[in-house]
Parts: structure tokens; sequence; C-alpha cells
């Protein structure tokens, strides 16, 4: 998997209004893959993919106290 030029962080993919863009949750910049142009995501489309991204991420598993 590749990962962002600035934060090293695994780059994701998504899907963007019918557009396939690979990107950075952290830095918010993505490109269409095989383009150079990197742009920006909305703050309304950022907190979407940040609330998706946690509401799907697997819960904490408590261990039993002894």
């Amino acid at each position: 998997m590749k990962r962002c030029n600035q934060c090293k962080q695994e780059l994701i993919e998504l899907d963007n209004r019918g557009e396939r863009l690979a990107g950075c949750l952290s830095c918010n910049l993505w490109s269409a893959s095989g383009e150079k142009l990197w742009v920006r995501l909305s703050a309304e489309d950022m907190h979407a993919l940040h609330h998706l991204r946690y509401s799907r991420a697997p819960k904490a598993v408590l261990k039993p106290r002894r």
C-alpha cells in the first residue's frame, strides 16, 4: 500500500460522487488514480468520512478483571 508523502500514513481509496480517489485522511490530500493533481475535500465531506471511519471501527474488547 502506498503512503502519504507528508505524514507517512497509508493512503485510502474512496468513491467521491462517482470518482475513485486515493488519498490521506489526515492531510486531506486526494487524487484520482494515475493523476498528479491533488485536491482537498470540503469540510462537510471530511466530517462524513471521519464519521464513517469511526462508526465502522472495531470496538475495543474489554478483558474481565481478575
